[in-house]
């Protein structure tokens, strides 16, 4: 599973991000405007956790067919730029960790 504790660990993901995939970034950044830091982090960590099951049909469908469908390929391929521009306005806002603003999220049972 991936972990970020500090989005320095992904910087060149999210200097990319702008060039690949400018459209998405406008529209984050407008729709990011309006929301608080914890809001922007809650939706930094659902794409994540959507980018990584992605990840998981991807090689799920490779190792089991040898490989993937267009519909799992373009859902890996979006939701890892959906990160990597997430991350970017993180980073923007000066949110450099995820620790602090979802901890109140996790609940210990």
């Amino acid at each position: 599973m991936l972990h970020y504790s500090n989005f320095d660990d992904v910087a060149c993901i999210t200097n990319g991000i702008t060039v690949t995939n400018p459209a998405m970034v406008a529209r984050i950044r407008s729709h990011a405007a309006h929301l608080s830091d914890y809001d922007i982090a809650a939706h930094l960590s659902n794409a994540i956790a959507s980018s990584t099951d992605a990840a998981h049909a991807f090689a799920w469908e490779q190792n089991l067919f040898g490989e993937v469908s267009a519909e799992t390929l373009v859902d890996a391929e979006y939701f890892e730029e959906l990160v990597a521009a997430w991350s970017l306005i993180a980073s923007e806002r000066g949110i450099d960790s995820l620790d602090g603003l979802l901890i109140d999220m996790v609940a210990v049972h």
